[in-house]
């Protein structure tokens, strides 16, 4: 009997054949991922300036003013905060970054916009309220806090992997 050497031509055809059916058969998962993982990153970094803010808050027991309608490096007032326990003053627009882990100036939604932030919190009464949220896209309006004077309210891009929920995050509302 004669030992065979590699494939036949019919053999290499049945292999390519076959791979080519399960790429095909896997190409339509893969093709929203992409635009999927957007999304996800953008309600991660919603909440990773939430968190920054509480913070923030946690630290100084105050939030800063906020001078902008986007989470840029003009943001946050240039006030100064004293930390408590300490006469150290910092910068507002400093803790902040520091608690993001990201300088405000590079902080970009996945669609390569700034995120957008609506405040009316004033540091002097530490009343008010603050929303950071996503724009562009199709979007939907977001209220927060009920109607009156205690709410606020943005139009925000929506979700469409998350049932058309619009991409805004309450930061804090204190009335």
């Amino acid at each position: 009997m004669k030992k065979r050497k590699g494939f036949t031509m019919v053999e290499l055809m049945v292999v390519v054949i076959i791979m080519a059916v399960l790429g095909l058969a896997i190409m339509p998962s893969l093709m929203g991922s992409s635009e999927k993982a957007k999304y996800s990153r953008a309600w991660n970094d919603l909440n990773a300036i939430a968190n920054a803010f509480t913070a923030f808050y946690g630290r100084v027991g105050n939030l800063p003013d906020i001078s902008a309608t986007t989470i840029d490096g003009s943001t946050i007032t240039t006030q100064t905060f004293t930390v408590p326990g300490s006469t150290t003053t910092i910068s507002a627009k400093d803790l902040f970054q520091s608690f993001l882990g990201t300088p405000l100036a590079n902080l970009y939604d996945p669609w390569g916009a700034r995120y957008a932030i609506k405040s009316t919190w004033s540091s002097t009464s530490g009343n008010g309220a603050i929303v950071v949220y996503v724009t562009g896209g199709t979007t939907k309006p977001a209220s927060f806090g009920g109607s009156g004077t205690g709410s606020i309210s943005v139009t925000a891009r929506t979700d469409p992997y998350n049932g058309d929920m619009p991409m805004a995050k309450l930061v804090v509302n204190v009335m």
